[in-house]
């Protein structure tokens, strides 16, 4: 006996039915909301975007998104660029043993603005200094710099006679970073304030290669 669909009078020889509703009745019920704009700040002097973290817009970046911004419950989704800033987010969505599509689109508006890295590179601020001595020094400075830029900043960068200083803005990630010589610095504190009561310094990494 064919079935009619209480939503939209489709009968069931012409579309798939799931319970007494027809498929597009039934994925209209689908409760998942999604806006159709999503608002980021974006660094006007590095191209980073604040989703969780300052950070490219990258596969993780849009998952980030997609997750804080859904509404309702899915299984699943994958994130396509359409261009232009525009994407669409197909989700997966089950119901009993049956699994559905929802296809919501989204753009992403940029707003201006800048990261706590760059407002502090711009001022100046450094944490440490690595000096690179040695007769290699210049083309070991430009890997150290390599992996600076991809886990903090670095305000100054000076050619000198003896070699090249580089001030980094985090004394933990120029640690990082110098791990890539695997030789060991020489180490040097230099108290530059007071913050909270405790004593603040930055740190000099001389290393010789």
């Amino acid at each position: 006996m064919e079935r009619v669909c209480p939503r939209c009078g489709a009968l069931s020889g012409s579309k798939k039915f799931f319970g007494d509703f027809c498929e597009d009745c039934y994925l209209g019920m689908i409760t998942l909301e999604f806006p159709t704009r999503v608002e980021v700040p974006l660094c006007k002097m590095c191209g980073k975007m604040r989703i969780s973290k300052w950070e490219e817009l990258g596969e993780t970046a849009l998952e980030t998104i997609v997750k804080k911004n859904a509404k309702g419950s899915y299984d699943s989704f994958h994130v396509s660029p359409l261009g232009g800033h525009q994407y669409e987010v197909t989700f997966l969505v089950s119901r009993g043993s049956n699994y559905f599509e929802v296809k919501k689109r989204f753009s992403l508006k940029m707003n201006k603005s800048i990261c706590d890295d760059c407002s502090r590179a711009t001022s100046g601020y450094y944490e440490a200094i690595i000096q690179v001595r040695g007769k290699h020094a210049q083309r070991w400075a430009e890997k150290i710099m390599r992996e600076l830029k991809n886990r903090t900043f670095v305000s100054k960068y000076t050619e000198l006679d003896e070699g090249i200083d580089m001030y980094v803005g985090s004394k933990k990630e120029a640690s990082a970073a110098l791990s890539i010589l695997k030789r060991k610095p020489t180490i040097s504190d230099t108290l530059y304030g007071v913050k909270d009561g405790r004593r603040v310094y930055r740190r000099t990494y001389c290393v010789r290669i």
